[in-house]
């Protein structure tokens, strides 16, 4: 019986190699570590990869925003592609550039190619940085940048005008309310629809912004003009610290919808054909720089990440900064100065 276990044994060794099948240390039998290779990576579906991709980002404490924004988009992208239970290995280079082909067939702006394309390059690459897929670039269309127009002084005197307390109704009330804090914060809508009551610090002149892209919070000063503004809101307002400062005529929250329809409504009403909201945040900045506001100041008023949006903004409107210059310009002020001193007198051999 031993002999016979002895040439099974070396039976086995010969199978595996010179190595044999079990490595001795310290008299315990353990499995080598060849046997221990991990196994190589699932291939998943499209849809699966994507599921997994939202999961991800979830556990990176994304925003909902942030979510619903690859969601929509990731939509799009799968009804070019038709069929998600494939492998992700079917999304070539070639897939991507037909898709953006496909999305110019469709008279798509640019701009929105581009976002659309954000998407897919984020799911993508994180797809290959999970060994999903082999490694390419996926570049963006050249696109123009197009300038959008601010509002002007005669549509802001319109739309600040204000309403009479007495005979007007609470939404026209509310909405003039909203403009005018859109234009004296520079907040995107997003952030305004998610206040509460609780966050004016009237006292203080701030407001703390609870809600912002990437998930950032911030306190913002309010000038005197707004916060007299907002003492004369929350009379007509009750609620507690919690409740939404803005509300619809019915006391709900107002959607981002239902409030991009009140300032449409609200703006033509005065004689306005503008009506975008992020506009105010556009004028906002044009309105900031043309002050000669510092850039650095600029870039913490609208919460951005870092100054390359205030770069934008300050190219935008470049030619504005030309206003005023020669009184903010250092040189101006100190040549003014000496302009009406004794000049120096210059012999004929000086300045040779």
């Amino acid at each position: 019986m031993i002999l016979g276990f002895f040439f099974l044994f070396h039976f086995l060794e010969a199978l595996e190699g010179r190595e044999g099948f079990f490595a001795k240390k310290g008299g315990v039998s353990l499995v080598r570590n060849r046997d221990l290779r991990p196994a190589a990576k699932a291939n998943p579906t499209i849809q699966q990869a994507f599921e997994r991709f939202q999961k991800y980002n979830r556990l990176k404490n994304l925003s909902q925003g942030s979510l619903d924004f690859y969601a929509a988009k990731g939509r799009s992208f799968f009804r070019f592609l038709g069929n998600t239970e494939q492998p992700i290995t079917t999304i070539t280079e070639e897939t991507v550039e037909d898709y953006i082909f496909y999305m110019k067939d469709q008279q798509l702006h640019d701009t929105t190619i581009n976002t659309n394309l954000r998407m897919v390059r984020a799911f993508l690459y994180w797809c290959m940085e999970k060994g999903y897929l082999e490694k390419y670039p996926i570049r963006l269309v050249r696109a123009d940048d197009p300038i959008k127009e601010p509002y002007t002084t005669d549509e802001l005197q319109k739309l600040l005008k204000e309403p009479d307390c007495k005979t007007c109704s609470f939404a026209e009330y509310r909405n003039w309310v909203i403009v005018n804090f859109l234009l004296g914060t520079g907040c995107r809508a997003s952030t305004l629809l998610n206040l509460q009551i609780g966050d004016l610090d009237l006292s203080a002149g701030t407001v703390f912004f609870r809600h912002m892209k990437a998930r950032n919070q911030q306190i913002v000063p309010l000038s005197k003009a707004l916060v007299r503004i907002m003492e004369d809101y929350l009379e007509h307002r009750s609620g507690d610290h919690t409740a939404p400062l803005f509300v619809s005529e019915y006391g709900n929250q107002m959607t981002l919808n239902s409030l991009g329809n009140a300032i449409w409504n609200y703006n033509h009403s005065r004689g306005v054909d503008k009506t975008s909201m992020h506009l105010f945040r556009h004028t906002y900045a044009k309105l900031y720089i043309q002050a000669g506001g510092d850039p650095f100041r600029l870039q913490k008023l609208l919460g951005h990440a870092d100054l390359t949006m205030t770069r934008r903004y300050v190219a935008l409107y470049a030619d504005d900064l030309r206003a005023n210059y020669d009184a903010l310009n250092p040189l101006e002020q100190l040549t003014r100065k000496n302009r009406h001193g004794d000049k120096i007198k210059m012999g004929k051999g000086e300045g040779k």
